[in-house]
């Protein structure tokens, strides 16, 4: 399938929508794709923060969401 053809397809199904939480998870995709870097925009500590993280889920230094949930009381989302 083409592009234009996709973003034809695309266009027909947006003008029919009628879920406004569609609709505005779907505004939100699009403000968020259409601004700027966020990681630009951190402090030296906050993206070094951000490097160990990363390095820790490489390293399989993480625990599953599940586990973070149960300790803060609340259910596993999803």
């Amino acid at each position: 399938m083409s592009t234009d053809a996709m973003k034809l397809e695309l266009i027909e199904w947006l003008a029919r929508l009628k879920d406004p939480g569609v609709l505005g998870s779907l505004l939100q995709w699009k403000k968020v794709n259409e601004s700027a870097d966020w990681y630009a925009d951190l402090t030296i500590a906050q993206k070094a923060s951000v490097e160990r993280g990363l390095a820790d889920a490489a390293n399989g230094r993480s625990i599953p969401s599940s586990e973070v949930w149960k300790h803060h009381g609340d259910q596993a989302k999803g």
